[in-house]
C-alpha cells in the first residue's frame, strides 16, 4: 500500500511503518539481550582465568613446601608429601576443569559475537533497503 507524492517519491503506509518499527524494536531488543549475555560470558571467562592463575600460584607454592619438608624430616616429609600430592591432584583436576570451561566460554563468546555481527549487518542491510 504505497502512495506517491506529486514528486513521485513513495510514502510508506502507516501499517508498513508500524511493522517496520516493531521489527526494529525486536532487533534492538535481541541485540541488547545478546550484548548482556556476551558481557556475562566475558565476566565468567575472566573469573575462570583468575581462578586458573590462583591455582597455578598455589601449585607452585605447594611444590616449594614439598622441597622445604624434604630437608626437615624424612618421616614427616613422606606424610606431608602424600597430602600435598593429593592436594596437587585435586588442584590440577580443578585447573583442567576450569581450562575446559574457559575454552567453552571463549567459543560461546566467539559464536555470540558472530551472531551479533550478523544481526547488525542484517539490520544495516534492512535499514539501507528501507
Amino acid at each position: 500500500m504505497e502512495t506517491s507524492t506529486a514528486g513521485g517519491n513513495p510514502i510508506i503506509s502507516e501499517e508498513q511503518a508500524l511493522v517496520e518499527q516493531r521489527r526494529l524494536e525486536a532487533l534492538l531488543e535481541i541485540t541488547s539481550s545478546h550484548n548482556k549475555e556476551v558481557q556475562g560470558l566475558k565476566s565468567q571467562l575472566e573469573a575462570a582465568e583468575k581462578n586458573v592463575m590462583k591455582f597455578s600460584v598455589q601449585a607452585k607454592s605447594l611444590d616449594g613446601e614439598i622441597k622445604s619438608l624434604r630437608a626437615q624430616n624424612p618421616d614427616r616429609m613422606k606424610k606431608q608429601v602424600k597430602r600435598l600430592q593429593e592436594q596437587n591432584r585435586v588442584l590440577t583436576a580443578e585447573n583442567n576443569t576450569l581450562k575446559s570451561k574457559q575454552k567453552q566460554l571463549q567459543q560461546q563468546v566467539q559464536n555470540l559475537t558472530l551472531e551479533l555481527e550478523k544481526a547488525q549487518a542484517e539490520q544495516k542491510k534492512e535499514e539501507a533497503v528501507s
